[in-house]
């Protein structure tokens, strides 16, 4: 097997299971104890470090569990992997003070893996999320807007 196929097959084990399952146990495996991602998750600075993301992906995985996963592309080439999928949650608890609606919600994101030795130690996150985003407003506005520069 090639470092490629590897680097998809440990891409497909953490996407598959570890996101789409919300099993904490595949990002033991499969990510770096240093990794760094950058998501809306924590739209204020990187995730940094294995422990903090596994919090911070866990609370929203309670709050919006995934009733449907599809990988839809996925792709490598060196040491990175670009994964493309569309998922169906549902907002079942309040999350970050906002009140559960019980709406069914589909994310559709990018996430462009970066491994070294066996292990993903970065993750970046690109998604196309306006439904959960529009219904996080009140708690993202100030973290996203709130930090913008004002030219003077």
């Amino acid at each position: 097997m090639t470092q490629v196929e590897q680097n998809l097959a440990i891409a497909l084990q953490f996407m598959n299971e570890g996101i789409g399952k919300a099993n904490l146990e595949i990002f033991d495996e499969t990510l770096d104890a240093n990794i760094t991602v950058t998501t809306g998750l924590s739209p204020a600075a990187p995730i940094q470090g294995l422990e903090n993301y596994k919090q911070i992906f866990s609370a929203f995985a309670d709050a919006w569990p995934v009733k449907h996963f599809v990988i839809d592309d996925i792709f490598g080439v060196d040491n990175k992997v670009v994964v493309r999928f569309t998922a169906t949650t549902v907002f079942q608890k309040d999350y970050y003070g906002v009140k559960a609606t019980h709406q069914i919600v589909p994310l559709k994101e990018v996430h462009i893996l970066t491994l070294k030795e066996g292990k993903i130690v970065e993750n970046i996150v690109s998604g196309t999320n306006f439904p959960f985003e529009y219904i996080m407003y009140p708690v993202l506005k100030d973290a996203v807007i709130g930090n913008l520069a004002v030219e003077i």
